[in-house]
């Protein structure tokens, strides 16, 4: 009985030692995240609504033009690939 009461005694004694190990313990703070910035579909950089016009199914009805939906023309500003 006695022999058993040091083998389980011995075995509690390792199991606390190794946990007591832990891993490693860096106190340098972990690196914040860095997510990239969402690029802007091209067809939304023509004016407010172009972009939504422009991805409207084939089939849907015309939409009329409003003040906003196409950016007016600039011949100083760098031209746009398409």
């Amino acid at each position: 009985m006695t022999k058993n009461l040091w083998k389980v005694a011995g075995i509690a004694a390792l199991a606390s030692a190794l946990a007591a190990c832990g891993g490693s313990s860096s106190s340098a703070p972990t690196p914040p995240v860095i997510v990239p910035p969402v690029a802007t579909p091209l067809e939304d950089q023509f004016g407010a609504n172009f972009g939504t016009a422009y991805r409207a199914a084939p089939n849907t009805d015309a939409k009329d033009p409003v003040a906003g939906d196409i950016v007016p023309l600039s011949l100083t500003t760098e031209a746009t690939t398409i």
